[in-house]
């Protein structure tokens, strides 16, 4: 018999996207996701009006991975709501976060 365990309605091994740690968040913030197989994975902000301010592209494990973004991204003189998508050849999911002064 085959066990499986859920997380928020996603098998723990299938994709998913979380929201950003802490939010709102000033200074830094970490964008976890997981991942059903060792993937290339492309990490997008961007503003309201769509516009690209931070990509972080790499090889991620299968599993748990996150992405560390800190005072030295760009968008950071911005305040307000951020969304952030994340895009593997299998899968895409969009968020949203709040930056804060």
């Amino acid at each position: 018999m085959a066990i499986g365990m859920m997380f928020n309605g996603t098998e723990a091994t299938g994709f998913a996207l979380y929201q950003n740690v802490p939010n709102p968040f000033k200074g830094e913030t970490v964008i976890g996701f997981t991942l059903p197989e060792a993937s290339t994975a492309t990490l997008t902000v961007m503003d309201v009006s769509g516009k690209v301010l931070v990509t972080v592209a790499g090889e991620y494990a299968k599993g748990y991975n996150e992405v560390r973004l800190g005072s030295g991204e760009r968008f950071f003189a911005t305040t307000g709501v951020l969304y952030y998508q994340l895009d593997t050849p299998t899968h895409s999911a969009t968020k949203k976060m709040v930056i804060i002064e």
